[in-house]
């Protein structure tokens, strides 16, 4: 199935914050979700943030963004849920990324955004025309963490309203990266492909 540019889903992201009346900073980011005390400390785990249950609804017009402190490290990132839509000509962006730089890019749209902090990124627009409507599926397998402070969520542009079949699912996996020697990334190289085509 094809999937945008990463360009072009920052375009939409950057273009639904100005969609939502009244959106700010403080609106859309001000929700933090601590992974707890002393996690930067111990040995990075899994770590998964969810977005609403099934049977949950989401307006279009909506941002659902919100702030996270996660170990810095190498992470594959996944998201992953389904959700189902009745109107047409509505469209969605999901992600996650560092919180510095996707700020720096919703404020300033027409910069050269820093695209190396946006980690995991997907949306789709129902004039696609794709079956994939609504099928939350993207992964960066080697993504380097280097500030703790990152931004997961969606947003959800159109009437809707947005209902979730399966629960969006934010997932941060610690990788070992060990290519000094040329050994390869533990990732499938098919992962790699999908990857490196998503950011064309």
């Amino acid at each position: 199935m094809s999937r945008p540019s990463l360009r072009s889903s920052l375009t939409t992201v950057a273009a639904a914050v100005v969609l939502v009346s009244g959106a700010s900073l403080a609106s859309y980011a001000a929700t933090s979700h601590s992974h707890g005390a002393g996690a930067a400390a111990a040995q990075p785990k899994t770590i998964k943030f969810h977005l609403g249950a099934p049977g949950k609804h989401f307006n279009g017009n909506t941002i659902h963004l919100f702030t996270a402190k996660v170990p810095k490290g190498t992470y594959d990132v996944g998201l992953s849920g389904v959700f189902s839509d009745p109107a047409s000509g509505d469209s969605y962006s999901c992600l996650v990324a560092d919180r510095k730089s996707l700020l720096k890019i919703l404020h300033n749209p027409s910069s050269n955004p820093d695209f190396s902090h946006i980690y995991d990124i997907t949306g789709q627009s129902q004039d696609d025309g794709t079956f994939a409507f609504g099928i939350l599926d993207a992964q960066n397998p080697v993504a380097t963490i280097t500030r703790s402070n990152i931004i997961y969520g969606c947003l959800f542009n159109g009437t809707g309203p947005y209902t979730v079949g399966r629960t969006p699912t934010f997932t941060l996996t610690p990788v070992k990266v060990t290519s000094k020697s040329g050994t390869p990334l533990p990732v499938a190289k098919s992962e790699v492909r999908r990857l490196t085509a998503s950011l064309r």
